[in-house]
């Protein structure tokens, strides 16, 4: 009865294992491929790098696709012992990008290709935005937008635009970057500006005429209308300047 029974079990895993019930390799007691390590592995990796991207760019939201491309060779490696070394990553890591991969217990290492699909939630201009214009709220929207490997200078974050001078146009709906945009003239030829003069014991301030155009903190030229007198100053707003001691 009791050789029966054990007859009974075998015939039953034989089953299950025949209907697909039961996983391939359970002889193999968990352990996974070399092929299915490296999978593993080099898209935990890659998702690290794109986790580290985000914080950097204060980047609230994201998706993403990781597609890899992993070597038909690599059937023939053994399983590495230990963790994989993966090569640190250059450029951005999205877009179509290579690491080297290697195991030091078995002495392999290989290159895999991966495809990664990005796409972040960033500010965008909600109209064409030409030259000189000044980037308003009103001019911005939120959209989530599929990022290119070529996208390495754009703008994640709307503080960094808000307020700042349009250099070259900004079109609807697409990545602004910081080429697109300049720190605003405060200043212009010919402006009249008020003078400040201060430190830790006082405060004085006078109207002058700019003989210089200015942004904020560059030196320029301002005559004071009371004395006459050239001074240099800085612009700290829109029709003001300091002077520094």
């Amino acid at each position: 009865m009791k050789s029966l029974l054990i007859y009974g079990k075998f015939f039953s895993l034989t089953i299950l294992l025949s209907l697909g019930l039961l996983p391939l390799n359970v002889h193999a007691k968990g352990k996974i491929t070399a092929t299915e390590q490296i999978s593993q592995q080099m898209t935990n990796s890659v998702a690290a790098e794109i986790a580290k991207w985000q914080q950097s760019q204060e980047i609230k939201k994201i998706s993403k696709k990781i597609s890899l491309h992993i070597p038909s060779s690599t059937a023939k490696l053994k399983t590495c012992s230990t963790a994989l070394q993966i090569e640190a990553a250059k450029g951005l890591p999205f877009g179509r990008i290579q690491r080297k991969i290697s195991c030091i217990s078995e002495g392999w290492s290989l290159y895999v290709r991966a495809k990664v699909a990005l796409s972040a939630y960033i500010p965008v201009a909600n109209k064409t935005l030409v030259r000189d214009e000044i980037v308003t709220s009103e001019n911005l929207q939120w959209k989530m937008l599929p990022l290119t490997a070529s996208d390495q200078d754009i703008i994640t974050d709307d503080k960094h635009i808000l307020g700042q001078a349009v250099a070259r146009k900004i079109r609807k709906n697409k990545p602004i970057r910081a080429s697109n945009l300049n720190a605003p003239e405060l200043v212009s030829i010919g402006d009249e500006v008020i003078i400040e003069a201060a430190s830790s014991t006082f405060y004085a301030h006078m109207t002058g005429i700019a003989m210089d155009a200015g942004k904020q903190g560059d030196a320029i030229r301002v005559r004071n209308s009371s004395s006459g007198r050239i001074i240099t100053a800085y612009p700290i707003a829109k029709g003001r300047v300091e002077t520094r001691f």
